[in-house]
């Protein structure tokens, strides 16, 4: 009978652990995704898509050094959500598809931001956001225009 408890409890042990190591690899083949809306007091709002990362922590990270420049410059501007998504949103999926683009999109090197609004106050935003991306060293920033 102790045999037969040992070989049981040696059983549910190892369960245990394949479910352990089962959840372990889950969690590690997650892919987050950085987003953060900012609406600014002339209307236009923001929503920046970040790359991807593996790390839920690494992903709060990259909200959390996106927005610190933009509180710093827009005392007026409201964080609508900084989240972390588990799938690419549809619209930045349709920039890299090759759909017609519909925003105003800044494309930037591990950055887009799909700026929404007033149609002259979008686009000036864009070109600055742009233009101000390439001065800073990301040369291969640019603004996209609805097609």
């Amino acid at each position: 009978m102790a045999a037969s408890a040992v070989k049981n409890a040696a059983i549910a042990l190892a369960m245990i652990a394949a479910g352990g190591v089962l959840a372990y690899m889950h969690v590690a083949s997650q892919v987050y995704y950085p987003v953060v809306r900012i609406a600014s007091p002339d209307g236009v709002s923001y929503t920046a898509l970040m790359d991807p990362t593996d790390d839920r922590r690494d992903c709060g990270a990259a909200n959390e050094r996106f927005l610190g420049p933009v509180k710093d410059q827009c005392k007026e501007c409201k964080v609508v959500f900084a989240r972390c998504e588990r799938k690419s949103e549809a619209i930045d999926l349709a920039v890299h598809s090759g759909e017609p683009v519909r925003l105003h999109w800044v494309v930037s090197s591990g950055l887009r931001i799909a700026v929404v609004g007033p149609e002259e106050t979008a686009k000036a935003s864009c070109d600055q956001i742009a233009g101000d991306l390439r001065k800073s060293g990301l040369r291969s920033s640019a603004c996209l225009h609805p097609s």
